[in-house]
């Protein structure tokens, strides 16, 4: 392997690894500290009752899309790959699971882990259709 390769892995692994840290930032966080962050007046109406499934279809979306990255950039195998989507799912429901139990000012929902595996599969299957849709919209 190269040392432009080795680097691409490296970054490829940090990427993985920086965004898990943030999921869980964002998880475990108080609500309050996330409702702070002024994004409602740009969110519609019909949208912000829903807005805890979009974030959390959103982090896993893009936790799958890492990996999925991963296993493309890095030629992991089929078998690591499938283990790596597997330990996100194992961490999706560990999430609902310390929020029900360990965390005060937080609640498990099992709608909010439904929006996760949602978010990890579409990514998983959009994936490969990723390069032609950036080169349709961006021409």
């Amino acid at each position: 392997m190269s040392d432009k390769t080795n680097i691409r892995n490296i970054q490829s692994y940090l990427k993985l690894i920086v965004w898990i840290v943030v999921i869980g930032y964002l998880c475990f966080s108080s609500g309050d500290n996330l409702n702070n962050l002024k994004i409602n007046s740009i969110i519609p109406l019909w949208l912000q009752p829903h807005m805890d499934k979009v974030v959390h279809f959103t982090m896993f979306f893009i936790l799958a899309f890492l990996i999925k990255s991963l296993h493309w950039q890095t030629a992991i195998s089929n078998r690591l790959f499938y283990t790596y989507l597997g330990f996100a799912v194992v961490y999706a429901a560990s999430t609902e699971i310390i929020q029900s139990y360990c965390i005060a000012t937080r609640s498990g929902d099992i709608l909010d882990f439904g929006a996760d595996l949602v978010g990890m599969a579409l990514s998983v299957l959009v994936f490969p259709y990723w390069p032609r849709f950036v080169k349709w919209f961006f021409g």
